[in-house]
């Protein structure tokens, strides 16, 4: 498949990504060109806007879903405040 390997690499990357306070950060560029030179991979420029493409949409999926739950737990707590129910 086209593009698998790029796909391997940023699951590679994400296993290895610091953790975050509330929120991910995005890969850096400097992480990126750490982890082609300890690898020592031919990473082609298109190669790395693929990883960073992959990374944002990625991390937007997790602040949806983030957002999501929030407003689902924010509805559920009014429900419950409306019927007297304490969690």
């Amino acid at each position: 498949m086209c593009g698998e390997h790029v796909w391997q690499w940023w699951w590679e990357l994400n296993a290895r990504r610091p953790p975050g306070f509330e929120n991910l950060a995005p890969f850096s560029y400097t992480e990126i060109y750490n982890w082609i030179l300890l690898t020592g991979l031919s990473v082609s420029y298109r190669d790395i806007r693929w990883l960073v493409a992959m990374d944002n949409a990625w991390l937007e999926a997790i602040a949806n879903e983030k957002e999501d739950r929030r407003r689902r737990e924010k509805e559920e707590a009014e429900l419950n405040k409306g019927k007297g129910v304490r969690r």
